[in-house]
């Protein structure tokens, strides 16, 4: 099949027509792949797009995400911002997999069983509905959602959250479970991947420990609903939004990058180890209301739960930071009337795409979010 892939890649971007059905498959081939700018490929006018050259620059696997990742069954732009973003997938792949298995325990085995924390549970539980969902598109041929989704669970989950909150046990005493946790993790997205990603999978694959043979006769992973766990993801879900309004609010107030915020936590629905982790990747100081630390509050930020009261500090100086805050609410203002106006314009909602008109909501709404914490 791989050999297929590219046979049928290199016909239909060097301009050559195709259509009916891959041998051995029973998916037609209807969609043509246009250049960049809209037009056909074609050899005669030098439009075409040797995939061998793409893999020359970009790599096998970049090459095989993107044209996963803008597979459609209508014509679609070849675009090169989607092989770019397969490479780097491909790198970012190769060097979370190096820092766990350079940092995991010598003797440690993949096991979901080992979770114990609230974010082990999470990454566990996420990682079984993505098996699910991912397989229910790739029996569907929706490749694109497909592919674009396991970039999204793998790049922002386990790496920007997952990964972030598991150092500090990675690297101190306790790592025996996280061990077992990250292994089972990376174990689960190589599975995921191999057939989007076959060669730097499979390379991964290979330094896991044990004796495991081909990744590509490996099964193929079956979700199992009994590690879902709901609780723990609504808990890192509300960990997560809090931590990135909270990073968001050091860089609108202008905040010196060394220093810690002091504030104090003013809600509900957060344990002790819960807090620590916001408070260690936000870079805030979280006390507790009636605790040490009480000061006076410049800010109440709203948050699931409650609120977080920022206190004066030489964190950043606050006469700056008003002046700050005054012209991004006014700015968010601006874009709230504009998004407003756009969607109560019936031409627009009733001929634009449902997914433009989807996405005008869903920015307007953002926006909404984005000043209310900021206070309107």
């Amino acid at each position: 099949r791989d050999i297929i892939f590219l046979w049928v890649a290199r016909m239909v971007m060097m301009g050559i027509e195709f259509t009916g059905e891959v041998p051995f498959t029973d998916v037609p081939i209807n969609s043509i792949i246009q250049a960049p700018d809209g037009r056909r490929m074609s050899k005669s006018l030098g439009t075409g797009i040797d995939p061998l050259e793409e893999i020359g620059e970009h790599g096998a696997d970049a090459l095989r995400f993107g044209l996963l990742a803008m597979a459609s069954t209508q014509d679609v732009r070849y675009s090169p911002q989607r092989v770019k973003q397969g490479r780097d997938l491909a790198n970012k792949l190769w060097n979370a997999s190096r820092l766990i298995l350079l940092g995991v325990d010598e003797d440690a085995e993949p096991s979901a069983a080992a979770a114990e924390t609230v974010e082990d549970r999470w990454i566990v539980s996420r990682l079984e509905r993505t098996t699910r969902r991912v397989s229910e598109l790739l029996d569907g041929f929706r490749y694109s959602p497909a592919v674009l989704e396991l970039y999204e669970v793998f790049w922002s989950e386990l790496c920007d959250w997952y990964l972030e909150l598991a150092k500090p046990r990675l690297y101190g005493d306790d790592k025996a479970a996280v061990s077992g946790v990250l292994l089972h993790s990376l174990e689960r997205i190589l599975r995921l991947l191999h057939p989007v990603m076959p060669f730097v999978t499979e390379e991964v694959w290979s330094h896991l420990p044990g004796e495991r043979g081909l990744l590509a006769a490996a099964d193929w992973p079956q979700p199992d609903d009994s590690l879902i766990d709901e609780e723990a993801e609504a808990a890192l879900g509300r960990v997560i939004e809090v931590v990135s309004d909270l990073r968001r609010y050091r860089d609108e107030v202008g905040a010196k990058a060394s220093v810690a915020i002091p504030a104090r936590l003013a809600a509900e629905g957060y344990d002790a180890a819960t807090a620590e982790q916001i408070a260690r990747l936000s870079r805030f100081e979280l006390g507790v209301v009636g605790g040490d630390g009480d000061g006076d509050v410049f800010a109440t930020l709203p948050i699931p739960g409650g609120a977080v009261q920022v206190l004066r500090s030489d964190a950043f100086d606050p006469a700056a930071a008003e002046q700050r805050l005054a012209a991004r609410r006014e700015q968010l203002r601006g874009e709230i009337e504009r998004g407003e106006k756009k969607l109560s314009n019936e031409r627009f909602v009733e001929r634009a795409p449902a997914e433009v008109v989807a996405e005008e909501r869903e920015k307007l709404e953002g926006y909404r979010h984005a000043l209310e914490r900021l206070g309107s």
